[in-house]
């Protein structure tokens, strides 16, 4: 059955003017606005959230990249060496996970690059946040904040900065 032309083109323009009619707004079509931290606790909670969410994704993207491995030459009283794993995207370091020997399955120290700088550390019972390359936040092993002084920060910050960079320079042949 074949509608007539003109139910057609008046089906068309209530469709068409359907279409185009103004929506009431409402709340639950808009996303809500996230309001500023009101303080310094709230924006490291915000902060620390939003890096647990990119090293989770950035863990799941580098589930299927092989990372590249070696093993440390034994050391005076070790049992057994440290292990390197350095996972790379486009020639550069994304992560660089240092296997310490130890009872069990030992320790790690894992190290998240964003370019040249570190973006977070892991060692045992600590995380370490950066932005913009500067260590802000030193949190325990539960990512409860430490509260530390400027001096403090700085001064892991350096070992941290040191420590990436002896490991990665074992990959670069800059280590010893």
């Amino acid at each position: 059955m074949q509608l007539p032309r003109t139910a057609l083109s008046a089906f068309a323009l209530s469709l068409g003017l359907y279409a185009c009619t103004p929506k009431p707004a409402s709340s639950a079509a808009k996303p809500p606005i996230a309001q500023a931290p009101q303080t310094e606790a709230e924006l490291a909670d915000r902060t620390i959230a939003k890096v647990q969410r990119i090293i989770q994704q950035t863990d799941e993207r580098l589930n299927r990249i092989e990372p590249i491995r070696d093993t440390l030459p034994l050391e005076a009283g070790q049992q057994a060496p440290r292990t390197l794993a350095l996972w790379m995207d486009e020639g550069k370091a994304v992560k660089l996970q240092v296997g310490e020997p130890g009872p069990g399955d030992g320790s790690s120290s894992t190290f998240y690059f964003a370019g040249p700088d570190l973006f977070y550390a892991a060692q045992p019972y600590a995380h370490f946040v950066f932005i913009g390359g500067k260590l802000q936040y030193w949190c325990d092993e539960s990512w409860q904040v430490n509260q530390v002084d400027a001096a403090t920060l700085d001064q892991r910050e350096g070992f941290l900065y040191e420590e990436a960079n002896q490991y990665l320079g074992w990959f670069f042949g800059t280590g010893e």
